[in-house]
């Protein structure tokens, strides 16, 4: 079992502003592979806060179920962030981070419940990777997937690191406040799956 790097040196500048990064997308092969990860973790089977349970048909309906590269990018660009934030014990700030991207994805598209339940794995998953907490094994010829605790890390959470989070959340926040969400739409009705602990 070995701890997964592929792409964290790319997602490092996700903190830059958006004229910044550009220039510095992560490629389409790195979006690919942390897709399927995704993929691999994302449960055939939810049950929303509400009750309503979401049932992904992940035999014949992956392509019905998966997101476009373009949006995938920015779920995991805003999963760095929420990784910073919660290494930070930012909390709130984690929450609005994710709430404020649902908001700017559900003003752009339609999704479908199996989608949004794909985006919220992907965000939560990213957090994993970017916290060097997401672990790939095989089995059998099978890749496994797996999400261990993250702990805050107060040694590398300096006040410059604290600001520069809270900044880039405030922008995404402003950014989802200037969008329009349609009345009609779908909601998973999940939060980001942090490690906070009660």
């Amino acid at each position: 079992m070995r701890v997964l790097a592929v792409g964290l040196a790319a997602l490092a500048w996700a903190s830059v502003s958006p004229g910044q990064a550009a220039s510095k997308e992560l490629s389409e092969r790195s979006v690919k592979v942390l897709m399927q990860y995704a993929w691999l973790i994302l449960p055939s089977k939810f049950t929303r806060p509400d009750g309503k349970v979401i049932e992904v048909d992940k035999k014949n309906k992956k392509n019905e179920t998966l997101i476009p590269i373009d949006v995938a990018r920015d779920v995991i660009k805003v999963g760095y962030t929420s990784a910073q934030a919660q290494l930070c014990e930012m909390w709130e700030e984690q929450t609005i981070n994710y709430d404020a991207m649902i908001r700017i994805l559900r003003s752009k598209h339609d999704w479908s419940e199996q989608q949004l339940l794909y985006i919220t794995t992907l965000h939560r998953m990213t957090i994993h990777m970017a916290a060097g907490k997401l672990k790939v094994s095989e089995k059998n010829g099978e890749q496994i997937v797996s999400l261990e605790p993250i702990e805050p890390s107060k040694a590398t959470c300096n006040d410059d690191k604290r600001k520069r989070v809270k900044e880039i959340v405030a922008q995404h926040v402003e950014a989802a406040k200037a969008v329009t969400v349609p009345a009609k739409g779908n909601s998973t009705g999940t939060v980001p799956a942090s490690q906070k602990k009660k």
